[in-house]
């Protein structure tokens, strides 16, 4: 707690985290099979221990975002791995037995509250070629998955149906996919079908099929990952498979925001002509699709390739944002097939000299975008002194970003606070060299105040930008409700007013 008192006011800094209730403490270990993982029940922790293991774990119990159920490894630094070899899932025991066996090495099913950490997944494949390290789905809500390495599988992670909700940090997917699967089979890194995602400081690299993100969601975020050589190319948005089915009716939206992403494309990606693409592939009426990409860095190696395909031939409506990014090593920011129904606006990019700007304002363009180190074998796509790019960013734009990767794909896994949203691309040149673990404790944002004749200005890091102010009277004990402050970004902070009245108040910034 940070207390600070100003006359007719005060400001108290308290930072408010969930408190899980532990209920009960269960260990597995290699010995043991999938009932002590799935008996697991609200606030309860299970801990696993070092070992290799070869079941399949079904997992359908409902917490709340208080009380969770933890499963963790016992040590992350030295992680339980779920390899099953050259033996197929569908053979492997476990005590789900439906059409779907085999379909993840972890499924959950209708489940809520869980948070999985430090788990590795290897070699899950069945015999439909479409086995994953995790699949979630029946609306499977606050699913957090955290620091797991999913290599080797049919596909890293895949589900999500109607409003299911998961949020993934702090992940590698390393070589998912499975060459034996047709050209259309869901073998990538990671393949979500509906619902809502976030995933945050992953590095996703090397698909073996496929994309390294295929996303069908209704809205998604992945902001401040790694996403290096998709087999085919990068990532897209498709439609919604819940949609037409009688789930909802029409009109029907999609949105994903890509923030602050590294995207390193392969040198032969298998489908050159796109690096993100949109496309209603399902052929949904009365869809609208969107894509918003802020302050990512392009390293294009074809020289051609359409950053961001807005494949609408169809008749979909379909609108891509493109502002902030370094997009090079291509001359195409972006390419729409039926203009009546698509657009595209931006401002502020970086693009090669001779690449075409189109719709996107206000475009720096030069030869080099200045990175300190090209040079494959370092990939330093940091902003090296003298750079075009720095102080360039439209800093009016919604949705700058606070953070930022750390660093590349040898230290990775990682974030810090970047310092400013002043730099076009996904660096600050002036970030400090503060990089947040998995396991490191959420840095606390300090708060600036300055007193006024009739207010006081307060304000807080971007990093922080998901923190809200609540008010008390000093009264005991406190009585906090949501202050009544209008909330202003710039290019450093987030800042409020507040009044200097005859009250005095205590104020507190939460999480």
């Amino acid at each position: 707690m940070r207390l600070r008192t100003i006359p007719l006011a005060a400001i108290a800094v308290l930072f408010l985290c969930s408190i899980r209730l532990p209920a009960a403490q269960i260990n597995v270990g290699p010995g043991d099979n999938y009932s002590k993982i799935e008996k697991a029940k609200a606030g309860d922790e299970v801990i696993i221990a070092p070992g290799t293991y070869a079941f399949r774990v079904y997992l359908t119990q409902q917490a709340p975002a208080t009380n969770p159920i933890y499963i963790h490894a016992q040590d992350p630094a030295n992680p339980p791995v779920w390899d099953f070899g050259t033996n197929l899932v569908d053979n492997a025991p476990g005590d789900y037995t439906a059409g779907d066996t085999a379909r993840g090495a972890w499924q959950f099913s209708g489940a809520e509250g869980y948070t999985i950490s430090g788990i590795i997944f290897k070699n899950c494949r069945n015999k439909a070629v479409n086995c994953s390290g995790i699949r979630y789905y029946e609306t499977t809500t606050n699913l957090y998955i955290k620091s797991c390495l999913f290599v080797s599988n049919d596909v890293g992670i895949t589900g999500g149906t109607q409003d299911s909700q998961a949020r993934i940090e702090f992940c590698e997917f390393n070589r998912n996919g499975n060459t034996k699967a047709s050209s259309s089979a869901p073998t990538h890194n990671i393949y979500i079908y509906g619902g809502y995602l976030t995933m945050r400081y992953c590095y996703l690299h090397d698909s073996v099929q496929g994309q390294n993100f295929h996303i069908r969601c209704r809205q998604s975020t992945l902001e401040y990952n790694w996403f290096a050589r998709a087999a085919n190319y990068e990532g897209d948005l498709m439609s919604d498979d819940d949609f037409g089915e009688g789930y909802d009716n029409p009109p029907y939206s999609q949105t994903m925001i890509l923030r602050g992403n590294v995207i390193v494309q392969n040198n032969s990606p298998g489908n050159h002509s796109q690096v993100i693409a949109i496309y209603n592939d399902e052929s949904i009426d009365g869809l609208t699709m969107s894509v918003q990409a802020l302050y990512n860095t392009f390293v294009g190696t074809y020289g051609s390739s359409q950053f961001v395909h807005v494949s609408n031939a169809d008749g979909t409506s379909m609108n891509t944002q493109i502002s902030d990014n370094i997009i090079s090593g291509t001359t195409a920011p972006y390419y729409i097939e039926d203009a009546s129904n698509g657009s595209a606006s931006g401002v502020n990019n970086w693009l090669p000299t001779k690449a075409t700007v189109g719709a996107l304002l206000n475009t720096v363009q030069s030869a080099s975008p200045g990175f300190v180190n090209t040079n494959t074998a370092v990939e330093d796509y940091h902003l090296a002194a003298g750079s075009v790019c720095i102080g360039a960013a439209d800093t009016q734009v919604y949705g700058l970003p606070g953070r930022e990767y750390f660093y590349n794909e040898t230290t990775n896994l990682m974030w810090r606070p970047r310092a400013a949203a002043r730099d076009i691309g996904a660096f600050e040149s002036t970030s400090p060299d503060d990089a947040v673990g998995p396991y490191d404790a959420m840095p606390q944002p300090s708060m600036s105040i300055t007193a006024n004749a009739s207010d006081l200005s307060i304000s807080w890091p971007l990093f922080a930008q998901d923190f809200q102010i609540d008010q008390s009277s000093l009264a005991e004990p406190p009585m906090w409700t949501p202050a009544s402050l209008t909330l202003t970004t710039n290019a450093a902070n987030v800042a409020a007013i507040i009044p200097i009245g005859s009250t005095r108040r205590f104020y507190r910034l939460r999480q």
